[in-house]
């Protein structure tokens, strides 16, 4: 029977990397290939939320004009006054003007910081319901407005409220929107290798935030005689996480490429949308270069919400082949690619952290987000990137023994 390659596993876990990976937070630091990659992949997601933030919603265009190449951490000016949005029913939506520092991070992050601290605290996998309780214990209803918003205070409400989480995502504001996927990489990190448990467990956690199988617009384009081709165009928030939980498990494991985390992705998404995906990809695997994907891309998704789910697992993937696998390209062609910056240099930031290791994020970019969450007063978690990589690195070992363990007692009673 085949199994999971535990004695590889093991062999990978021995081999220390050199050099220290920043902040140090106990005595007993784990030192292997596989707390690289989790360092890496958490390190270069809050990166990629952090330098993309300040540009999101530009045209690639602006951000040329404002900044030539954006390749460094930026303050994040939310101008303007308190202001409410008057809803018709419930509570009005508050947004606060306030000021983030180069190097804080924004709502999607909050999100990723929740699923987190559930895992931590769990030690291994989730459910929504653990999820769920980690969003109404952990979540200061005051700070809403500043990095959580109004998508996130329906959330809270309704579970306060006491509706069950799995049913909230069909009340959830921005259906299909990247803000459900957006939380969703420590499921593929605490399922470390297993790519077919983080889709399981992505698309049962998503809930929280999305519902399956349900249409959002339609998209209208013309064809060279004049007529209009009308696509209709379906909710995939929830595949989406599932696709990115799976590629970054896979992109966890020894012998992964990024031929196999692309594809592992892929293998996630319906067949329409897929399509979208594949051809933005396509590009990218041709041989252009990032400037002229960029510009396809565009072209390809203008008149589209710019924060669709499909459309940034995309650029996201897209970023992630020009860049090799590169952490640093991979980021920096996320945050200059325009549109949702912030979380395309998430998917192609994690990604490739997870594939490469924290040795090859650098290291200055590291310390700025490291240091930068001890001063931000909106966050959900004052936990470095650091302390969260040792903690979902204990709750990935956790689960890892107990396949083990499981695998033993299978062959026991196979045994003749």
């Amino acid at each position: 029977m085949k199994h999971f390659p535990w004695k590889l596993m093991l062999i990978i876990l021995a081999l220390g990397v050199a050099a220290g990976y920043g902040q140090t937070t106990s005595t007993n630091l784990p030192n292997n290939r596989l707390f690289s990659k989790i360092y890496g992949c958490e390190a270069a997601a809050s990166i990629g939320n952090s330098m993309g933030a300040p540009v999101e919603g530009w045209t690639w265009q602006k951000t040329e004009r404002t900044h030539r190449f954006v390749d460094k951490f930026l303050p994040d000016e939310r101008v303007g006054t308190d202001r409410a949005a008057p809803q018709r029913f419930g509570q009005d939506w508050v947004y606060r003007a306030h000021h983030r520092e180069p190097g804080w991070t924004e709502d999607g992050a909050e999100r990723y910081k929740l699923v987190t601290s559930a895992i931590i605290k769990k030690g291994g996998r989730i459910t929504i319901e653990d999820l769920a309780r980690e969003w109404v214990e952990d979540i200061d209803p005051n700070k809403f407005g500043y990095s959580l918003g109004p998508q996130d205070l329906i959330i809270y409400n309704l579970m306060k409220a006491g509706l069950p989480p799995w049913e909230v995502g069909r009340y959830a504001k921005w259906p299909g929107f990247m803000g459900t996927a957006k939380m969703i990489v420590p499921i593929g990190i605490v399922n470390a290798c297993r790519p077919d448990n983080a889709a399981r467990d992505a698309l049962d956690l998503s809930r929280i935030k999305d519902v399956q199988g349900r249409p959002i617009w339609r998209r209208d384009k013309f064809s060279a005689d004049g007529e209009v081709q009308s696509t209709l165009i379906w909710d995939c928030g929830n595949e989406v996480a599932a696709a990115i939980a799976a590629a970054t498990a896979e992109a966890l494991r020894p012998n992964a490429t990024v031929d196999s985390i692309v594809k592992t992705a892929l293998d996630q998404i319906p067949t329409d949308p897929r399509k979208d995906v594949e051809v933005v990809v396509g590009w990218a695997r041709s041989g252009k270069n990032w400037k002229e994907v960029r510009s396809l891309y565009t072209d390809y998704f203008e008149g589209t919400p710019i924060s669709n789910a499909i459309e940034i697992l995309a650029g996201g993937l897209a970023c992630f082949v020009l860049a090799d696998g590169q952490p640093r390209e991979a980021i920096l062609y996320g945050v200059n690619f325009g549109r949702d910056t912030d979380c395309k240099a998430y998917v192609a930031g994690s990604l490739a952290g997870a594939l490469r290791g924290i040795e090859a994020i650098p290291p200055d970019w590291v310390k700025m987000v490291e240091t930068a969450v001890l001063t931000d007063p909106y966050t959900v978690s004052k936990r470095t990137t650091r302390q969260a990589a040792e903690g979902l690195y204990q709750a990935c070992l956790n689960e890892m023994r107990k396949s083990k363990s499981a695998d033993n007692e299978l062959d026991s009673l196979l045994a003749r």
